[in-house]
């Protein structure tokens, strides 16, 4: 994945531009992506694809002649969406023109402003902060020339089919010029996931994954949908921040209690190494409002690294390069949303086919699962999950109703829901009951009696 990652980052992205053609045709290279082409102009509620961006020459000279600050040597150092400007002026007037991160003194600042608002017809330099406290009084010939020409915004969309038309999403976005965590680490772990589904052979769901410039891409690929194809979308996750070595934080969808909120919630607990939650928009601020806009409300939690103050140090500069891309914290976010995947896929209510109670441990079912003695003194030999599957079996035949979720019962028992839909499996096998797949609803947690 980290690979991947190395190829993006040298590229000068914006919603609208040759960085991101070469994006898509990268991706492309990688998975059979489809690509959807939004021409300039096009508007949707006020946002509006801007023209085609490219920077041809910047250079700030000083007044003998001397190249003071080469434009080109990085993505981040021309700001994006910046206007022409040739002219020499003065000290005060040139800083109103150079942007800078406090936090650090060599690094380069991802200003995004004139990314949504390009009818501002602004410019600037990004510069290393050291750079704009060296800059000595004088005069400073500007010679920065950029270009707007007509072109269209890509949208790539991979598509796995399942037995059923409703849709998951992945959502990545991949705008942000050399910033790997905050933008490129969502974009690999997204395609990760794709391959790895990709090699099961019966899948329920239908899941896509969407690979655009933030917030554009989501608004136009959206409003391309008919309704009916709308009403297939289900669920989503927004990727973002994956390969630092913050714990994984869940930002809940905004109704919060969505299936792709409480799978997510199970696989964190028993897959990933630490986590965290808190509510919708209350952790990062990203395309899941364009999924939860009205007339759209699909849950979209999203899954991120951030911190949930200033997400981490090196957010939106340009020390959010590869070398702070992570592997393993990439694979561990590949493993969670595979195992919410998981949860989904298999999701059943079970109605039995007997009535009483059932000897588990007799021969023919072998159902029991063992449990120390607790006439035994030594009560520390019986471990916290051993109680919580002797409760389970106590309570496991009143859950065969036909209506009660396996995500239920491995919320109210805090079990992981991969081990007792195996263990379910296992009654279905003996013939106790039929699993039928749960309905893709978002049904209001039931309030079940506390263990």
């Amino acid at each position: 994945m980290k690979d991947i990652i190395e190829k993006l980052s040298r590229l000068r992205l914006a919603p609208n531009s040759e960085g991101l053609d070469e994006c898509v045709r990268i991706l492309q290279r990688e998975l059979p992506f489809k690509v959807y082409e939004f021409k300039d102009g096009l508007e949707v509620n006020g946002w509006i694809v801007p023209k085609k961006w490219k920077v041809n020459e910047a250079k700030i000279r000083n007044d003998k002649g001397k190249i003071v600050y080469d434009g080109m040597h990085h993505p981040l150092a021309v700001i994006g969406y910046s206007q022409s400007f040739v002219d020499r002026i003065g000290t005060a007037e040139l800083k109103k023109h150079l942007f800078y991160t406090e936090a650090f003194d060599d690094a380069l600042v991802y200003h995004c402003d004139l990314f949504y608002k390009p009818f501002r017809k602004e410019w600037g330099f990004s510069v290393p902060k050291q750079f704009y406290d060296s800059i000595k009084d004088g005069e400073y010939d500007i010679e920065l020339r950029t270009s707007f020409e007509e072109g269209s915004m890509k949208v790539a969309e991979y598509v796995l089919e399942g037995e059923s038309p409703y849709s998951i999403i992945l959502n990545a976005h991949n705008c942000h010029p050399s910033c790997c965590n905050d933008d490129l680490s969502g974009v690999v772990v997204g395609m990760e996931v794709m391959r790895r589904l990709s090699k099961i052979a019966r899948r329920r769901f239908t899941y896509r994954l969407v690979i655009a410039p933030e917030h554009y891409g989501s608004i136009f690929y959206l409003d391309r949908l008919g309704d009916d194809e709308v009403s297939t979308l289900k669920w989503g996750i927004f990727l973002e921040m994956l390969g630092n070595n913050n714990k994984l934080a869940l930002q809940r969808s905004f109704i919060g209690t969505s299936l792709m909120d409480r799978a997510l919630s199970n696989a964190l607990e028993w897959v990933a190494d630490d986590w965290w939650t808190a509510q919708f928009r209350k952790i990062v601020g990203n395309d899941e409002t364009c999924w939860e806009a009205t007339g759209y409300e699909i849950p979209f939690p999203s899954l991120s690294r951030s911190d949930g103050k200033k997400h981490f140090p090196e957010y939106h500069t340009s020390l959010d390069c590869p070398e702070l891309i992570n592997e393993a914290r990439l694979e561990e976010a590949v493993r969670v949303i595979l195992e919410a995947f998981y949860i989904l896929e298999n999701d059943s209510i079970m109605k039995r086919n007997f009535k009483g109670l059932v000897a588990l441990s007799h021969p023919k079912y072998d159902l029991y699962k063992p449990f120390a003695d607790p006439s035994e003194p030594n009560r520390r030999s019986i471990s916290e999950m051993q109680i919580k599957w002797n409760h389970l079996m106590n309570c496991i035949s009143r859950y065969f109703d036909g209506e009660t979720r396996i995500l239920e019962i491995a919320e109210r028992h805090k079990i992981s829901f991969r081990n007792i839909f195996e263990y379910i499996k296992e009654f279905e096998e003996k013939g106790l009951l039929e699993l039928i797949p749960a309905p893709p609803t978002n049904p209001v947690p039931r309030k079940l009696p506390p263990v």
